[in-house]
Formats: C-alpha cells, structure tokens, sequence
C-alpha cells in the first residue's frame, strides 16, 4: 500500500493537480474510469455537487438532463448505506433502471464498484470506480484486496478534498427555489407527480427531481416529511 502516494494529495495546491493525481492513482490499480461527488450536506441541491470525473462529458450531459440519479440504484445504495457496492447489469431492475443501464453501456460504463462517502460533519457523496466485470468478480482472489485498498483511496480522496469545496458557514434556514416552492405547495394539495407535471406543464421527471431536492434540504427520506418541516418554518401554508 502506497500511502506517500495517498498523502500527496493533500499537498496538492491546485484543483487541477490534484484531480489529475486522483485519477493516475485509479488507473494505478487498472480503474481507466472514475467519478468523484460529494455535497457539503443533505441540504444542499444535487445539482451543487462537487464532481470530478472522467467519465464522457455526453454521458454526464445524458444523466442530469433526463434526472437519471433519480431512478439510480447505486446513488440510492449510497444514500442509505456506508458499504461499498459492486454494481453490473444485475443490480439494475425494472424498466427505467434498465433503461439507464443500456445508456451508460454505450459509454463504457458496464460494471464497477462504488463506495459511499459519509462524512465526519455531516458531507455526502460517492466515488465509483469502472472496471471490466471479470476485474471484479467476487470468485477473483484478488478482489477483496481490491476493495480495501480503494476504500482506503477514497478516504483519502475525500479528506484532500474539502479544501477544494466551498465552505459553509453557520447553519442557514432551508431555501427553496421558486419552483421546488411551487411543486411543493401543489404536494401539499395531494397532487400526484404526473398530476403537478401537466399543471405546470414539464415532465414527471422533472416535479420527482425537484421533490428529490426538497427532501435532501430538508434532510428527510418523504415528501410529507417535507411538508411537515416546510409548514413549520413558514415557507408553505396547510
């Protein structure tokens, strides 16, 4: 284990040296593909992410325009648990999900293992490495070894990379876009996602991307939840 490698990292002064020295480090250990994403908490949009990646740029374009994270098992996975992943065609079911999958085939992204990222004040995130499905074969001797070292990778990854990410001051009341505001208060009529979608004329995907975003700042796994803390602070009425 190179750990002068790994504490390199936080010698790195600039953003661009640092995320070429990440992604060296991945291809060291055969990972020609990796992305790195981390929010400073659950409040904060998806969209604010810190991301670096080396995944095609018309793969990322593809996943935010269609929401794909929405329906994403392994962003779901990281969500709600601390063990890493290994994620293949298996571990994608049902139509969306299957949909997505065939998507990122045609830019190479076929197999992988994912490790989610939990930090010590309150950050989120995930580092996912993309590899041949033979590479990561549970049966391959090699593998258990395989994940230990890139969960030790990616905890350093992590920590040299907070001074990269903005930092938030002091804890601020929940803010809500205009339009997360709007899907919300129609919500809190009972209106259903396909229902709020013709009302404000936009796509389903869209009103679920934008309740997604209402729970994250509100640090919630529901949208009644949301509600609930939403009517509480002023922002909605019942």
């Amino acid at each position: 284990m190179l750990f002068s490698q790994y504490a390199s990292l936080f010698e790195m002064n600039t953003l661009d040296a640092w995320t070429s020295a990440v992604f060296g480090l991945a291809k060291g250990y055969g990972f020609d593909k990796c992305l790195y994403s981390v929010l400073n908490n659950k409040h904060e949009a998806m969209e604010n992410a810190f991301i670096k990646s080396n995944y095609s740029p018309a793969w990322h374009k593809t996943y935010d325009e269609k929401h794909l994270a929405l329906v994403d098992p392994t962003v779901h996975h990281c969500l709600n648990s601390n063990l890493p992943l290994l994620w293949e065609d298996k571990s994608f079911s049902g139509a969306a999900q299957k949909e997505l999958y065939e998507t990122a085939k045609q830019y190479g992204l076929c197999s992988g293992l994912i490790f989610p990222i939990h930090g010590a004040r309150g950050e989120f995130g995930m580092m996912s490495f993309v590899a041949p499905k033979a590479k990561l074969a549970k049966s391959n001797k090699e593998f258990q070894h395989v994940v230990q070292t890139l969960s030790i990778l990616k905890d350093h990854v992590f920590e040299s990379s907070l001074k990269f990410i903005p930092k938030k001051t002091g804890t601020r009341p929940v803010c809500l876009t205009p339009r997360e505001t709007e899907v919300l208060k129609w919500s809190t009529a009972g209106k259903s996602s396909w229902e709020i979608s013709k009302i404000l004329n936009c796509s389903e995907s869209t009103v679920n991307f934008h309740l997604l975003n209402v729970r994250h700042k509100f640090d919630v796994s529901t949208t009644q939840l949301a509600v609930i803390k939403a009517i509480q602070q002023g922002i909605i009425h019942a």
